[in-house]
């Protein structure tokens, strides 16, 4: 088998993965706090980074760098993304949260265009339109269903904006750091920053609810899911499938990620699932894909040489 189909297949199991991570954080936030969960999964996301670094199957080079830079990039992704993202999966349904998720491409096109004058073709505007249509319609439809609150769906359009700010700043030091060590000094700073949240969310309750939930098979078994192979395992493959494919095709492998949460919602947790929402989920996939496909322009090329990783991380990954 070809580095490139081993890529491929990389890409796809990662993406099945992201998929899946809806689910599994609805039974964990299920169990205790968002708080609480997102402090264990990333303290365990973190352990396990060391051990791959003590072990040395990675490698770390951040000594005597200027991380600083990284910093706010962490803050934003996951600190921000994942308060945001998991009060809003709490108060909303598994199928909606990844279908609003969807719409992060649309997000940083947007800024793309504000920030870095990357101007949208007519049938890229005409796509986000065809998204922000369809999330109104699985909106409105969730509501009635009582599966959709107002700030659930706020908190989530909250995580869009914040992962397509961070897209746009990673972009910028990716020249500067590998992928592993931005990844590195995003967990560290997540950990840190969930235990004191969890602290603070749950003050005199902390060691009694994170017992609690220690002490349940079902929250270990999604916690598990969300730290190793959700923060850690599929990051490795998306890495190691972007080493040997473009930046383009790892792009329209990122919408199974929403078609597999909708189908964990509705086939796994019974979630309601209507032809209206059938239509909204289309709509949103339609809209994703014609961003991602409807913009090319005659130096297609060059740009997607500018958003390939680094030799740096190439070395690391080789």
């Amino acid at each position: 088998m070809s580095q490139k189909h081993k890529a491929l297949l990389c890409l796809l199991a990662a993406n099945v993965i992201f998929g899946f991570s809806f689910l599994f954080s609805k039974i964990a936030f299920s169990q205790t706090s968002p708080m609480i969960a997102l402090s264990i999964r990333f303290l365990l996301a973190f352990a396990l980074l060391n051990v791959l670094v003590l072990c040395k199957v990675v490698r770390l080079r951040i000594g005597g760098r200027d991380i600083r830079k990284l910093l706010l990039v962490s803050l934003l992704e996951p600190t921000l993304y994942f308060i945001c993202e998991s009060y809003g999966i709490k108060w909303t349904s598994a199928s909606f949260s990844g279908s609003v998720i969807a719409l992060i491409p649309v997000a940083a096109m947007a800024l793309g265009a504000v920030f870095l004058k990357e101007k949208p073709t007519l049938l890229q505007t005409l796509s986000m339109l065809c998204s922000i249509a369809g999330v109104i319609l699985i909106s409105v439809w969730g509501q009635k269903g009582g599966t959709v609150t107002l700030p659930g769906f706020l908190l989530l359009i909250g995580a869009v904006i914040s992962s397509a700010c961070y897209t746009l700043l990673t972009r910028k030091y990716s020249q500067d750091f590998t992928a592993f060590d931005r990844t590195y000094v995003t967990f560290a700073v997540s950990s840190c920053s969930f235990v004191l949240l969890a602290i603070v969310e749950n003050r005199g309750e902390l060691f009694h609810r994170t017992a609690q939930a220690l002490s349940s098979l079902s929250f270990w078994g999604a916690i598990l899911y969300l730290s190793v192979i959700s923060s850690v395992i599929a990051f490795l493959m998306i890495n190691y499938a972007l080493t040997h494919i473009s930046v383009t095709v790892t792009a329209s492998f990122s919408n199974l990620t929403t078609v597999v949460s909708v189908l964990a919602g509705v086939l796994l947790l019974h979630e309601p699932f209507s032809i209206l929402q059938v239509i909204a989920v289309a709509l949103i996939l339609l809209g994703v894909y014609g961003v991602n496909k409807l913009g090319a322009r005659p130096n297609a090329p060059q740009q997607e040489q500018m958003h390939s990783p680094s030799t740096l991380e190439q070395k690391q990954d080789s």
